[in-house]
């Protein structure tokens, strides 16, 4: 807090969930590999699965199918990705972990009294039952999934959740593993923190964030340099 009573930059930290706050790859993987068994078609391998996400199920299942040859677009895609939408909500938790020193650097910035918010391409209700099934639910002043707004790398949904959760873009930092997380907070003018480890098949250096942290514990160092720049 500074001597104000207000809190220190940044007031509100927007944190993307697969890949940054949690390791959900083997359940979307298995997901994926159910929905191509009943298709006849052989599995994907987890590092392919990985690859693909970040923009969306809508996306990811196209992308599932592509990789076997199929190229879906239009109600063809709808109807694979409804069936994608069933077979991973019966299969949200059942590999997925929350990333090591997860909790920690929540309860962190809870604690200097920064507001939080997960903002994710993943569907609302799938997000919503993740947190709750991990007890994280408690830790977000805000919750924004995929319900219609143009989702990352536009900057719509970080510009939303910052604008209610009383802040401007200057107040706020965004913390992701992907070109979606990224290329929105570009979008959306805000500073932006790449983590290693997660769902990209593009080098974290030719994102170019505001930095660069091989896990969350490192967090409050890149939020430090960040701020310099403030």
């Amino acid at each position: 807090m500074t001597e104000e009573g207000t809190v220190a930059w940044p007031r509100v930290i927007l944190f993307d969930l697969d890949g940054t706050l949690i390791d959900s790859v083997p359940d979307i993987a298995a997901s994926a590999n159910l929905m191509l068994a009943r298709e006849g078609l052989n599995p994907l391998t987890i590092d392919e699965v990985r690859a693909m996400i970040g923009h969306g199920i809508r996306v990811l299942t196209k992308r599932i199918f592509a990789a076997r040859g199929q190229d879906l677009d239009g109600e063809a895609l709808d109807y694979k990705t409804a069936i994608m939408s069933g077979i991973y909500a019966e299969n949200l938790t059942v590999r997925t972990t929350v990333h090591a020193g997860a909790r920690e650097i929540l309860a962190h910035y809870r604690s200097l009294g920064a507001k939080l918010a997960v903002v994710t391409n993943k569907p609302q209700l799938a997000t919503e039952t993740v947190l709750d099934a991990f007890e994280l639910s408690g830790d977000f002043d805000l919750v924004v999934g995929d319900s219609g707004m143009p989702r990352k790398p536009e900057p719509d949904m970080l510009l939303h959740a910052i604008k209610q959760l009383g802040a401007s873009p200057a107040d706020a930092i965004m913390v992701g593993d992907s070109p979606a997380d990224i290329d929105s907070a570009r979008a959306a003018g805000i500073a932006s923190v790449g983590v290693r480890g997660g769902y990209t098949n593009v080098p974290l250096e030719d994102l170019r964030p505001g930095a660069i942290i091989e896990q969350l514990s490192d967090l409050p160092k890149a939020v430090e340099a960040l701020r310099a720049d403030v």
